[in-house]
């Protein structure tokens, strides 16, 4: 089982529809718009990667994330 998992600041979606098309695009794997994330979502990911290391450094198999930064 995989999911996508989205974070951005900003107000929060008026509903699902909206919501799904935040998210939509939001998708940046594959884009060639170079956007920096904030501050805070830096912050954010900063944080997952100490507790769960990023895939490039997982020696045990133990990482969660199904691709790298």
């Amino acid at each position: 089982m995989g999911y996508d998992l989205a974070v951005w600041e900003g107000e929060r979606p008026t509903g699902d529809k909206t919501a799904g098309q935040v998210f939509n695009d939001l998708r940046l794997i594959d884009a060639e718009v170079d956007q920096p994330p904030t501050e805070r979502i830096a912050a954010y990911v900063a944080a997952l990667l100490e507790r769960w290391c990023d895939l490039t450094e997982d020696e045990d198999d133990a990482s969660p994330w199904s691709t790298a930064r």
